[in-house]
């Protein structure tokens, strides 16, 4: 059993313990959704450090929008999700680990990416902990999660047992937890209310609609409509950029 894993709670491997290639295509190349998924990770994760580590790469989507920087390190708890992003970005590196218990020396890494993982895990100070010690003095870490203020995000939490963490993320709450071991530098609000994630899904929504130019079109424009009309503190996606003294 891959390490770490036997420890994961039932309802996170039930929905993350396998690869998802389909839903990978999806980030990575499907219409409309693949450009807001690398605008959104290189704002939160740009620029990049020499030696970057990937914490909770999934399959290494998040790494594919960030131009498979060679070299790059990523880290699942899930053997099937490894495995799979080795196929698919054969110059970065990936190891099945807990971020609890990483693998590397002290300093190793200049630059740490954590996306979507805070709010699963049950002692995120302890994340934190390890993050701090794996990065070099100098280091930076990028925190980027979902906001339960968001009507989406809090939608998605409530009907998903695996993603109930989503209601405990607040920008006060993930500030506090890097706060505690790094400084903070910056806290950014990205996409203030991303349908697209719903309606072009291809579990919950229809996603050859993307396809079409009318059907992008109208929903770039109740996006850009969001953003004038949802207050910051309601946007999806929280990023707190913090750096290791």
């Amino acid at each position: 059993m891959e390490p770490g894993a036997e420890a994961a709670d039932p309802h996170l491997r039930a929905a993350f313990g396998a690869a998802a290639p389909a839903h990978f295509a999806w980030q990575t190349e499907g219409p409309f959704v693949a450009d807001r998924e690398r605008e959104l990770v290189r704002a939160a994760f740009l620029p990049l450090g020499r030696r970057v580590l990937d914490l909770g790469c999934g399959e290494g989507a998040t790494l594919v929008h960030l131009g498979a920087p060679e070299g790059a390190v990523g880290v699942d708890l899930f053997e099937e999700k490894v495995a799979f992003a080795r196929t698919r970005l054969p110059g970065c590196r990936f190891v099945t680990a807990s971020g609890e218990a990483l693998p590397f020396a002290d300093g190793d890494f200049d630059q740490v990416l954590v996306r979507d993982v805070i709010h699963h895990v049950p002692d995120p100070a302890r994340l934190l902990d390890e993050c701090h010690r794996v990065l070099a003095p100098g280091g930076r870490i990028d925190v980027l999660e979902p906001c339960r203020y968001n009507p989406l995000i809090f939608l998605h939490a409530v009907m998903n047992r695996a993603e109930r963490g989503e209601l405990r993320s607040t920008m006060a709450f993930l500030s506090g937890v890097v706060a505690r071991r790094f400084d903070v530098i910056a806290s950014d609000r990205f996409q203030p209310m991303p349908i697209h994630r719903v309606v072009f899904h291809p579990d919950l929504g229809w996603p050859r609609l993307a396809e079409r130019p009318a059907a992008r079109r109208i929903v770039d424009g109740i996006e850009r409509l969001a953003g004038r009309l949802l207050p910051e503190g309601a946007w999806a996606y929280l990023h707190v950029r913090g750096l290791r003294s």
